[in-house]
């Protein structure tokens, strides 16, 4: 059975929080989107997006630039457990789509949670773990191959980012203004090969290694 969809007030919300976040990045930022026919079509099901991670602000410009405004399907985003200690930052995450995952350990419940996810929902993941620091992408976590190895998503959609820690760098709650950032959509990954390949821990790193080898190639674009 399909899952409903967000509903027209929740949508609503959505509609205003993206819109002001596109005069963010389109009109005080010069925020470059690339291939844009790689995002799936409106309503699609079963979407994973894959990216690079340097600023708070990724999951927002993947939202702006690809989630169709009063979507008829739920988007979610899998994030730091940390994010809902508090309770506006965890009402602010709720609202988005969020749900928490626990990082640097091998937690199956927020792997099944994410594999569930796919089933009727789009989801947005960002395979590094954690946000790069210094700009230069960190290794991908082999759970996220665990992740795509169990749900075979229809359509995983390699993203690659660039700029948005000059935008919003870590630690700074301010955007800055007058910045230039890029966001490319890759084509659809077809990851079958892995699939026939036993489910072990060498199995999940190697399609998340092909997941970044991918994410590499685009930003190289950029």
């Amino acid at each position: 059975m399909e899952r409903a969809g967000p509903g027209f007030l929740i949508n609503l919300l959505h509609w205003i929080a993206l819109s002001l976040l596109d005069l963010l990045f389109r009109v005080f930022n010069r925020v470059e989107v690339h291939d844009r026919e790689h995002i799936p079509s409106r309503g699609e099901r079963g979407v994973l997006f894959l990216s690079n991670h340097i600023s708070a602000l990724d999951p927002f410009l993947i939202g702006i630039t690809a989630m169709p405004r009063f979507s008829p399907v739920w988007w979610r985003a899998a994030a730091k457990e940390e994010l809902f200690t508090r309770v506006f930052s965890r009402a602010v995450m709720y609202l988005i789509g969020a749900f928490p995952v626990k990082r640097r350990q091998r937690d199956i419940g927020s792997m099944d949670r994410m594999a569930e996810v796919l089933k009727t929902d789009v989801l947005v993941v960002f395979p590094e773990g954690t946000w790069s620091s210094t700009g230069e992408m960190l290794p991908g976590r082999p759970g996220v191959g665990k992740v795509i190895y169990d749900a075979r998503p229809p359509k995983i959609i390699p993203v690659a980012v660039k700029g948005t820690d000059e935008i919003l760098p870590r630690g700074s709650w301010i955007p800055r203004i007058g910045r230039r950032a890029a966001i490319i959509y890759g084509p659809p990954m077809d990851l079958e090969r892995f699939y026939q390949r036993p489910p072990d821990l060498e199995t999940s790193q190697q399609i998340v290694n092909a997941v970044m080898e991918e994410i590499r190639r685009l930003h190289a674009l950029l």
